[in-house]
């Protein structure tokens, strides 16, 4: 029973890693930047596509790839880190998934200053 335990969470850590990664795929319509880590998407809900930073679309794809304005890459997760690497770059970009659910996505930026990246998911754009 001792070497079942092991085996047991190896695999309850794929499962986890495995939700992660379905709950991320899709296409992310970009919202706005906000400064700090943000957890809760509740005051942010009401929130339109007036950002100064523009627009875009981040999707990704159950392959273990992304895009993003024309340019794309692969990407991980492990341990609610997502790590980004952009085709064209040598170094991975990494971001806390900060909250997640069917709706929103938040991303929270460790390199720089401290910002949350805020996203609305792509109705009808499943990947």
């Amino acid at each position: 029973m001792f070497k079942l335990k092991p085996i047991l969470f190896y695999f309850l850590l794929l499962f986890a890693a495995s939700c992660s990664s379905n709950k991320l795929s899709g296409s992310w319509e970009f919202i706005d930047i906000y400064d700090g880590e943000i957890h809760q998407t509740d005051t942010l809900k009401t929130k339109t596509k007036n950002s100064r930073y523009g627009t875009g679309i981040l999707t990704f794809y159950k392959d273990k790839t992304f895009s993003s304005m024309g340019n794309s890459g692969t990407y991980e997760i492990e341990n609610n880190l997502l790590k980004m690497k952009y085709n064209d770059d040598k170094e991975a970009t990494s971001m806390k998934i900060s909250g997640i659910n069917k709706d929103y996505l938040l991303l929270f930026s460790l390199a720089g200053s401290p910002k949350t990246w805020f996203y609305k998911k792509v109705k009808g754009k499943e990947k």
